[in-house]
């Protein structure tokens, strides 16, 4: 995890647009929106309002250019030369020195050439006999490039409003007006070279990409004072700094004020919310970033959950989905799409296949799973007989594998309460190291009071043979309804009353009770979707005539209609829940998703 700092900066107004420039080609700082925290400054400070004249002089300009730039057939997403800034410049004053070099471009005279040689060449298109265009020519030295130009367009127009009968004629032999076309094209050619060469940059097209960068610029220097604070002359604003860059970025934010300026270097406190670089994750686990982050972005300091999801996402759909043949089938689907990823670019296909394809190595994971626990359970293009489930051995009441969920499904049943139990229970482990990372040590004792309660229910619904039997639990079980119940309760509502207030304590209290036994719940999902997964494909046994492992070749047409279906309905089904356990039930412990990724100020 890359550290963050916070910078405080005092300039003065006339060198904040030095400043912002510097940053933004430097692309190292998040600047803080000051409007989002006015209890910082107000009183003391107000709103810094940039001219509106000046940003819609911008947007004024780069209109004007990008007209120019069609015009002359130019696209902007070329690449240009950097953008030759002093840095002391203010953007009033950048922008005269735009308009100023636009007005000294001859513009409109190349717009005129590219027209010129376009008819031209629709022209010449009109003739079937195949011709060679001719070199460029030389442009008469007494005339201007105006006077050139409507002679150019002059011949064109003749040549354009010639009659049917008067182009048959000239077109059998391409003689006098196929030459008289070639040689204006040629001398517009030469004319557009000439007016490009007397320019101080000796390219008009590069020149006029670099002034549309520059008032590019310019307004993303506007747009970014927009949520600064100061006073009259002065301004002042906040912004994030990677640990390493602190002192090349203060630095240069003096050296470009002139010394005009005070910058505060601050290590943040655990209420600021710190923004987090996200470093690159291995393709095996993009997939699984992507549904993560597609919850929420994690705070700094947390525990990257994306690793661990990838497991735990990977054992619950397994279970859900459990089956040796159509696991193999995802599997090998995975490592085809995989495949193709890598000799696909990904940029130049659409968002559907995109995923698809992202996601090769997610199904190959999960294809793996589901054969793992297909084995346990005795799966084979669902309850065929083909294999025997196979047992890991026993825990209690908890049996791991060696029975068939839709002969037993009291066992399978168990198992995914246990299952569930533990998922919740490792989020609340991640919670409290969340909590120690950030030396957040008053919270830490929440988690551990959630823990002791979760644990200690489940201990008692073990003990006492399900809720079926919850009278003993307030005649027998008394002791144990106090210790593993009552206790951590109380403990959890004194807890979080000491951060928050004995009302929130309470609040609290209610809502971790009613959350804990939904949740751990809700995880019987992993029974009902796993004999529903069974259930489905056995369906398609029986059309098929399957008994006892027996495959007659007969059925091979029905088991195929019958695994295409499953696993497309069936898969999205179990995916879908597998992600709902995961967002609602798993992060609701330990992931708010509340983390702002570091985008820094930077000129695009």
């Amino acid at each position: 995890m890359i550290e963050m700092r916070k910078l405080e900066v005092l300039i003065l107004e006339s060198h904040v647009d030095a400043v912002l420039r510097f940053l933004g080609q430097a692309g190292a700082a998040q600047l803080i929106d000051m409007r989002e925290k006015p209890e910082s400054w107000k009183d003391i400070l107000v709103p810094y309002v940039p001219k509106a004249t000046s940003l819609a002089r911008c947007s004024d300009m780069l209109i004007r250019i990008e007209a120019l730039c069609k015009e002359l057939d130019l696209k902007i997403e070329e690449p240009s030369a950097e953008t030759p800034l002093t840095a002391k410049e203010s953007t009033e004053e950048l922008l005269d020195m735009v308009e100023h070099r636009l007005a000294q471009l001859p513009l409109k005279q190349l717009a005129k050439c590219s027209a010129i040689i376009s008819k031209a060449d629709r022209l010449l298109a009109t003739f079937e006999t195949e011709h060679e265009k001719e070199t460029a020519q030389e442009i008469p030295v007494d005339k201007s490039a105006d006077e050139i130009l409507a002679q150019l367009e002059h011949k064109l127009l003749e040549i354009e409003n010639l009659s049917d009968e008067e182009r048959i004629k000239y077109g059998e032999e391409f003689s006098a007006i196929g030459k008289e076309l070639l040689s204006v094209r040629g001398e517009a050619e030469a004319l557009a070279n000439s007016l490009e060469s007397r320019t101080e940059k000796g390219n008009v097209r590069s020149e006029l990409l670099v002034l549309y960068r520059i008032v590019k610029q310019e307004k993303q220097v506007l747009e970014a004072k927009a949520i600064f604070v100061g006073t009259e002359k002065t301004v002042y604003f906040e912004a994030w700094v990677p640990e390493a860059q602190v002192e090349e970025i203060t630095e240069r934010i003096k050296e470009a004020s002139d010394g005009n300026c005070i910058v505060v270097d601050e290590t943040p406190s655990p209420e600021d919310r710190a923004p987090m670089v996200l470093k690159p994750t291995p393709s095996y686990l993009s997939a699984f970033e992507k549904l993560t982050l597609a919850f929420g972005y994690p705070s700094a300091g947390e525990i990257n959950a994306v690793p661990i999801m990838m497991v735990t996402f990977s054992i619950l759909f397994g279970i859900m989905f459990a089956d040796v043949g159509q696991g193999a089938i995802l599997a090998l689907g995975g490592l085809i799409f995989t495949h193709l990823r890598r000799r696909t670019d990904l940029r130049a296909v659409g968002d559907i296949t995109r995923y698809i394809l992202m996601s090769g190595e997610m199904l190959v994971v999960l294809g793996i799973s589901a054969v793992f626990f297909g084995f346990l359970f005795g799966e084979f293009f669902g309850p065929s007989g083909f294999i025997k489930p196979v047992s890991l051995g026993a825990f209690g009441p908890f049996y791991f594998g060696g029975f068939e969920p839709t002969h037993e499904p009291m066992k399978m049943l168990r198992l995914a309460v246990l299952i569930g139990v533990a998922h919740l229970t490792l989020g609340l482990v991640l919670r409290l190291a969340n909590e120690v990372k950030k030396r957040r040590y008053k919270h830490a004792p929440i988690p551990i009071c959630w823990l002791w309660l979760l644990i200690g229910g489940f201990t008692m619904w073990i003990h006492f043979g399900g809720i079926s039997n919850i009278s003993r639990w307030f005649s027998d079980g008394v002791p144990f309804l106090v210790g593993l119940f009552v206790l951590p309760l109380i403990a959890l509502i004194v807890s979080r009353g000491m951060v928050s207030g004995f009302t929130e304590g309470i609040g609290f209290g209610v809502e971790v009770f009613a959350e804990t036994l939904s949740h751990t719940i809700s995880y019987s999902r992993l029974m009902a979707l796993g004999l529903i997964h069974s259930a489905m494909s056995s369906l398609f046994l029986v059309l098929g005539g399957v008994e006892h492992g027996h495959f007659p070749i007969s059925s091979i047409p029905v088991l195929a209609v019958g695994t295409l279906l499953v696993m497309i309905i069936e898969g999205l089904v179990v995916f879908v829940h597998d992600l709902r356990l995961h967002w609602v039930e798993w992060f609701s412990k330990f992931y708010p998703g509340e983390g702002i990724i570091f985008k820094p100020f930077k000129f695009t």
